[in-house]
C-alpha cells in the first residue's frame, strides 16, 4: 500500500493490549479502531495481546516475523511532509497534510486513539494538517522517534488552532504537550490571528492549556510593565496569539483583571475582584465590561507577587522539561 491510499473505514475491529513501537512496548488504554487485515477473521471482540508498529511509517502488522521484515525493508527516515522545526538538540517537527498523505494521517490518528479517550476522528484526515514531533535518536542520528503531534483544521470558522494534541505515554511529563501548545500559538502568530483550541477539553487538556495560558501572559504582561507600556486587551491576545476570550478568562482566573470605571481600565487588585468575580462572569451590574478595548494598567506588586506564585506553583516549565524555541521555527513562505 503506498503513503497515497488511505484505510477504509472499518467494519471489524480487535481490543489491542499493548503495542510494540520501534524499541518500545507500551500499554494501551483505549480501544482503537484498527483493522485486522491479516487474518479475515470475523470475530469482532477478539483481543490482541500485541499490536507492532512500525515507528517510521507507522504501518502496523499482527505479526512480528511481518513487523521485522517490513522494518528491514520501511526506506522511511522520518515522518512524510516538510521540516518546520529543527533544534540542535534532536527535536523537529514535521509539518504533514492529510490529504497528500493519507495513510500515514489515519495511522496516526489510530496510534492516538489507543491514548485518547475522545478522539472519534481517525479516517477522515484531508481537511486537517498534522504536526509531528520527533526526536533523533542519540546513537543514530537518521533514526528519529516518534513523541507525539497535533494536529489543526486547514480551514476553521471557529478560529481553533488546535483539534487533537497526543503524547505517548513514555514521553509525557517532559514537556512535550506544553511544547506542541506553544507551536500551535507561534503558528497562530505567523498568519497574524489569534485562536483557541477546540473545545471542550479533556480534564488534563485543561490543566495544560491552563498552565499554558497563565505563564505565557504573565511573561507578556511583565514585558509591557519593563518597556512601561499601557496596551489594550486585544493588543495582549495578538501579542501571544491567545483569543480574546481566553485571555480574558485567564486574567480572571489569575485574580489580575478588574474594571473600575467607565473607561474600562484594568488595574490589578485581587481583594477588589472576588466582589467581581459574584457578578456575571465577565460583565458586572454597573455596566463595567472588560473587553477587547480595556487597557492594561500594570500595578507591580500584585504582578510579581503572581509572578513568584507561577514560578513556585505548577504554571511554570520544570528544569527537566523541553521548551520551545521559536527562533528554530523555519520560516513557512506560504503564510
Amino acid at each position: 500500500m503506498s503513503d497515497d491510499d488511505q484505510l477504509d473505514i472499518p467494519d471489524n475491529t480487535k481490543h489491542i493490549s499493548s503495542i510494540r513501537l520501534g524499541q518500545v512496548d507500551i500499554d494501551c488504554w483505549f480501544h482503537s479502531p484498527y483493522i485486522d487485515a491479516e487474518d479475515g477473521s470475523n470475530e469482532k471482540d477478539r483481543t490482541i495481546d500485541k499490536l507492532y508498529i512500525c515507528e517510521e511509517c507507522l504501518r502496523y502488522f499482527l505479526n512480528s516475523r511481518k513487523y521485522r521484515q517490513h522494518t528491514n525493508e520501511c526506506n522511511r527516515r522520518h515522518p512524510p511532509g516538510r521540516k518546520i522545526y529543527e533544534h540542535p538538540d534532536g527535536l523537529s517537527v514535521y509539518e504533514v497534510d492529510g490529504t497528500t498523505s493519507q495513510l500515514y494521517c489515519q495511522c496516526l490518528c489510530l496510534l492516538a486513539k489507543l491514548f485518547l479517550e475522545r478522539k472519534t476522528i481517525y479516517f477522515d484526515v484531508e481537511p486537517f494538517l498534522f504536526y509531528v514531533l520527533v526526536e533523533a535518536d542519540k546513537r543514530t542520528k537518521n533514526i528519529q522517534h516518534i513523541i507525539g503531534y497535533f494536529s489543526k483544521e486547514k480551514l476553521s470558522d471557529e478560529l481553533y488552532n488546535l483539534a487533537c494534541l497526543m503524547v505517548l505515554p513514555h514521553r509525557q511529563r517532559q514537556g512535550f504537550g506544553r511544547f506542541l501548545i506553544a507551536l500551535s500559538y507561534e503558528l497562530t502568530k505567523l498568519e497574524k490571528k489569534t485562536g483557541s483550541p477546540e473545545k471542550p477539553l479533556s480534564a488534563l487538556g485543561q490543566m495544560t492549556y491552563k498552565s499554558y495560558w497563565h505563564s505565557t501572559i504573565l511573561s507578556k504582561l511583565e514585558e509591557y510593565r519593563r518597556l512601561q507600556i499601557h496596551v489594550p486587551v486585544s493588543q495582549l491576545s495578538l501579542d501571544t496569539g491567545i483569543c480574546l476570550e481566553d485571555v480574558i478568562q485567564t486574567l480572571i482566573d489569575l485574580h489580575l483583571a478588574h474594571t473600575v470605571n467607565s473607561s474600562n481600565e484594568i488595574t490589578f487588585k485581587p481583594h477588589e475582584l472576588r466582589h467581581r468575580r459574584r457578578q456575571q462572569n465577565q460583565c458586572d451590574n454597573n455596566n463595567n465590561n472588560l473587553d477587547a478595548s480595556s487597557i492594561l494598567i500594570i500595578n507591580e506588586d500584585v504582578l510579581r507577587t503572581a509572578l513568584n506564585r507561577s514560578s513556585t506553583g505548577d504554571l511554570s516549565p520544570k528544569n527537566n522539561q523541553h521548551i520551545f524555541d521559536p527562533s528554530y521555527l523555519r520560516l513557512i513562505n506560504r503564510r
